[in-house]
């Protein structure tokens, strides 16, 4: 305690020696510009300098008894003439007068005589006239030489202005007639003089001014660099609107010290005296508020004091009153707004030292020494104001405050930065604590995360679920989003190693537009319910680009991917020119766009460009980091509501990396000759093999490692040519590379799933990315396996040769179902159409005849080796159709009525045994239920892109549990080995089912389509 004493003692008597320090410039700067004590006084109004030294520089005071007549404006070339009579000629008054009460003489005339040593002729002189309330005009030897507004002897031409001035002049005569005519009729007061009238030679007098003006100029440049400081805090540091309440007021102290120098600075506003008094006013209350609102904001621990509140009441009350209060009110109660500033200033100054003393901070300190200039100038102001002290500008209690609050915001500065720079270290660590956990969250989240996908797709996929349709797609989003925090897993881990620079690039010749289209294709699913349309408009011809081909894909994918995510509706462009050996990639879209602020943001970590965004923020952080490792840049343009466009550079290929580029897409071939020989189950044979890459090396590559003697590989470069010689020949195997210009390996793979199935046409991917998102866009578009790059030889040739084996293994499987449908005959059928032979033989043998050669046509149809076929003419079906419905027909009489409705000129082929065995399922178990038989409609109709074949009948129709087991593909007793088979065949080679409308009772429509070709 004793110790904290000391320290209070010490700290208290530093503030006293700041205070002593301010007091005694103030007295020096006082002494040096207050006349001296040797100055002669009027007497009787005559000044008498015979014995004064005027060629110094001091400037004397013309102080003592003057002539006054009151009521009178004596003529100053006359001065026994009067203008008005019956009132005394003069009275003595004294100047400076301390005190003027009221006066039924508004306006009156003082005289003064000086007389001068002998000096040269025509020698200069100067007299200066401070403020007289509230109109004057100087006449020197009977000449008019200066004046504040404008004197009369009545209130409709007076005009006040209360503005102190200066003239200069040339004397010839030994003595100066000084004449000052005055009048006041805009207060209750009587016209007085109440500060001192300065006389001197002309260079004295401008020494003076020059001081008084360099006072001045400090003060005035003092307050601009600090309302300019303001304005530059508010823009580039700290945009709060208290920033530029400093800047207003900062400006407000500047305005009282000219106004308080020169009134006539308000001349230009064309004000009266009334306004300009109560502006000026007002202007002096806005300085003082603000002086207690900058102290406020300074301190520390007395910021939120209610009495501030108060004080801020006081003063608005305060302004009302200047505003609305006549003159004849306002001057008298001057001293009670004083009293108000006054007490505002002790109460903020005591704060500021109370603060000090009980922080003892040096930031504090600078507080104090801010309040202790404030209170000296307060101090002083008080003693001008009771006293007739005519204090010239004195700039130094500005210093002061100035120096004061600089060195507290610098000490804050410095303190800050010290602190900023223990929080700056805490968290780096913090962060690199982070990046820790989220690395190893991240690796810990991948297996649970596939899986989960694994399962939801496998589900998705089951033909066999029940799920209802809401449920269906409920499921499908719920893989997507799974999808979507496995892109964040990745963009977790990919930033990490940035950070950590452990990321390399293998560089090579990249086709941009194949790695484009890619990209397109494995975003299709985020487009799924949006109206976007994506579009490349990369020339054809556009050279490749010098590029990590795995990391081209992940730039491309997170920037297109941001794309779609803040585009509902419109279209993303990408589009590519070549400047200065370097590609220009942009990506434009239609979509929200961002403002300034969220440009701000984007390549922070972890922000989002808006609320509730469901990604972490690094996606383009880390595409702008990978497009920096390729040696590009990359830049954002974006109208908020019309769209982006972010554009990015990456260096075109040279043709010598063509060579690296194999070194790479490969590795070494390792032979295992003892493994492959025993790799195939199927018979030795030719097998025809279509590769497409648009690069041809890799093809030349990939051919050189199939054996001419068991494989016949045809390689193309386009998408387009690969389409056409799929349609033209038959393929046992396709392999593509995932990155096609134009035409996209993935779209590529869509369009061969829509005519051959898995089984029928298997496809092996080429991809760089090994990604969980890649290999499930393969997957999901209908590729049967993959390999990645760089391509193992063995892997891609046992690959290949397995999956090819399971094509002939499903074929001879399809074989053995043909035989097994044709099996399908049943025993009675023969038996009954025997019995039915024979029965005619004795009654009609004619139509025995025709019977017996309808039956030999069904059953050379029924074992036509064509049925072993995949799909086989229109017309062969037909015709077995044709037989078995002559014998039914023998059989049943008019229980069977049949219509046929063919187009015309159909040439198409369809799967044996399909049309056969919906007829059969028609008669059997529809129109032969019913007692009385029924029709059959056979339809065939020819559309534009595809054959309607429809079975209809008016049977019994199906039961609505058995249609729902039909058509959800259950293997049940009931439901027919005959239409489960068909609707199976149709699904694998045609992608589509059987559909089947019944209605109980009334009757059945089967129908399936045959695309054309």
């Amino acid at each position: 305690m004793a110790v904290l004493r000391k320290t209070t003692i010490r700290h208290l008597l530093i503030i006293i020696a700041i205070f002593i320090v301010l007091t005694s410039l103030r007295l020096l700067w006082l002494n040096y510009f207050l006349p001296s004590n040797h100055q002669p006084s009027a007497q009787g109004g005559i000044v008498d300098l015979n014995n004064q030294d005027l060629l110094n520089e001091e400037v004397l005071s013309l102080n003592g008894e003057w002539l006054y007549s009151p009521g009178q404006f004596v003529n100053p070339e006359n001065k026994g003439s009067s203008q008005k009579t019956n009132i005394e000629d003069h009275t003595i008054q004294t100047l400076p007068t301390l005190k003027g009460g009221k006066t039924i003489h508004p306006y009156g005339t003082y005289q003064l005589k000086i007389l001068l040593p002998n000096l040269a002729d025509n020698s200069r002189y100067a007299i200066r006239i401070p403020a007289i309330s509230t109109a004057s005009s100087l006449y020197i030897n009977g000449e008019l030489v200066g004046q504040s507004g404008k004197v009369a002897d009545n209130r409709q031409d007076h005009k006040g202005q209360a503005a102190p001035y200066t003239v200069y002049f040339t004397n010839t005569h030994s003595e100066i007639n000084i004449m000052l005519h005055v009048s006041n009729f805009d207060t209750s007061k009587s016209p007085i003089i109440n500060k001192r009238i300065s006389f001197g030679t002309a260079s004295a007098m401008t020494h003076h001014q020059l001081i008084t003006g360099l006072s001045l100029s400090t003060i005035v440049v003092m307050l601009i660099l600090f309302a300019l400081f303001s304005i530059l805090v508010f823009l580039f540091i700290y945009r709060k609107p208290i920033v530029l309440l400093f800047t207003f007021g900062f400006l407000l102290p500047l305005a009282d010290e000219l106004i308080t120098f020169d009134r006539s600075l308000l001349d230009w506003l064309h004000l009266d005296y009334v306004w300009s008094y109560k502006l000026s006013s007002i202007i002096f209350l806005g300085a003082s508020f603000f002086f207690v609102q900058f102290m406020r904001v300074l301190l520390v621990k007395y910021h939120s004091t209610k009495t501030f509140q108060w004080i801020v009441a006081f003063y608005v009350l305060d302004a009302v009153f200047i505003i609305i209060l006549p003159m004849s009110w306002l001057v008298p109660t001057k001293m009670i707004f004083f009293v108000l500033y006054l007490v505002s200033f002790l109460y903020v100054v005591v704060l500021a030292l109370r603060e000090y003393l009980e922080n003892q901070k040096r930031s504090s300190a600078f507080i104090a020494l801010t309040a202790v200039g404030t209170t000296n100038g307060i101090l002083w102001g008080l003693i001008k104001s009771i006293y007739v002290f005519d204090i010239p500008v004195y700039p130094f209690d500005y210093l002061f405050v100035m120096l004061g609050f600089s060195s507290y915001w610098f000490r804050r500065f410095h303190e800050n930065s010290q602190q900023i720079q223990k929080l700056v270290a805490k968290l780096q660590k913090e962060d690199t604590l982070k990046d820790e956990f989220l690395t190893s969250n991240a690796q810990k989240l991948w297996s649970p995360m596939n899986r989960m996908i694994t399962l939801g797709q496998s589900i998705y996929d089951n033909p066999k679920n029940r799920l209802v349709a809401e449920d269906h797609r409920n499921l499908k989003h719920l893989i997507d989003i799974g999808r979507s925090m496995s892109f964040t897993l990745n963009d977790i881990l990919d930033y990490t190693r940035l950070k950590e620079g452990n990321l390399h690039l293998h560089t090579q010749s990249v086709n941009l537009q194949g790695a484009v289209y890619g990209v397109f294709d494995m975003l299709r699913f985020i487009i799924d319910g949006k109206q976007i349309h994506m579009v490349s408009s990369v020339p054809r011809n556009f050279p490749n680009v010098l590029a990590d081909e795995n990391r081209l894909i992940q730039i491309l994918f997170n920037l297109l991917h941001n794309a779609l995510k803040y585009t509902s509706e419109g279209s993303i462009e990408i589009t590519a020119r070549e400047e200065q050996h370097m590609a220009i990639i942009h990506i434009r879209d239609t979509g929200q766009g961002m403002d300034d602020f969220v440009k701000s943001l984007v390549f922070t970590p972890y922000e989002q460009g808006q609320e509730h965004d469901e990604g972490i923020g690094i996606g383009l952080l880390i595409s702008k980091k990978l497009i920096e490792l390729h040696g590009g840049t990359m830049h954002i343009q974006s109208v908020q509501n019309k769209g982006s466009d972010i554009y990015f550079t990456l260096p075109l290929a040279d043709e010598s990396k063509q060579s690296e580029h194999t070194s790479y897409m490969f590795q070494d071939n390792t032979q295992l000759p003892t493994i492959e020989q025993g790799l195939s189950t199927v018979s030795e044979k030719h097998f025809s093999i279509l590769m497409i890459d648009d690069d041809p090396t890799n093809l030349t590559t990939m051919k050189s490692i199939f054996s001419k003697s068991e494989y016949k590989v045809t390689t193309v470069t386009s998408s387009e040519k690969a389409l056409t010689l799929i349609q033209q020949a038959s393929w046992d195997l396709v392999i593509v590379d995932a990155m096609l210009p134009y035409i996209s390996g993935y779209a590529v793979i869509e369009r061969i799933r829509k005519q051959y199935s898995l089984l029928e046409l298997p496809i092996l991917l080429l991809t760089i990315r090994k990604h969980p998102e890649d290999v499930y866009t393969g997957f999901a578009y209908g590729a049967n396996d993959y390999v990645t790059k760089p391509i193992n030889a063995l892997e891609l040739k046992v690959r290949s040769r397995a999956l090819i084996d399971l094509k002939y293994s499903i074929q001879q499987h399809l074989h053995l179902e043909s035989a097994w449908l044709q099996a399908q005959i049943q025993p009675h059928f023969l038996f009954n159409t025997l019995n039915t032979i024979a029965s005619l033989s004795t009654i009609d043998t004619d139509r025995m005849i025709d019977l017996m050669h309808h039956f030999g046509e069904y059953l050379h149809a029924s074992f036509d080796v064509r049925n072993l076929q995949r799909v086989v003419p229109l017309e062969h079906e037909l015709e077995l159709v044709h037989s078995y419905l002559y014998i039914k027909q023998q059989r049943f009489g008019e229980l069977i009525h049949i219509e046929w409705d063919i187009d015309e000129n159909i040439e198409i082929e369809i799967p044996p045994i399909s049309l056969q065995t919906l007829v059969e399922n028609a008669i059997r178990h529809g129109i032969l239920k019913k007692t009385e038989g029924g029709t059959v409609c056979i339809r065939i109709k020819d559309y534009t892109t595809y054959i309607a074949i429809s079975v209809i009948d008016d049977g019994v129709g199906i039961s609505p549990s058995l249609l729902e087991e039909l058509q959800a593909n259950h293997e049940t007793a009931c439901s027919g080995i005959g239409i489960r088979n068909t609707d199976l065949r149709l699904k694998r080679i045609y992608g589509q089912r059987l559909q089947i409308q019944s209605t109980v009772n009334q009757g059945t429509n089967v129908t399936f389509h045959i695309p054309k070709k």
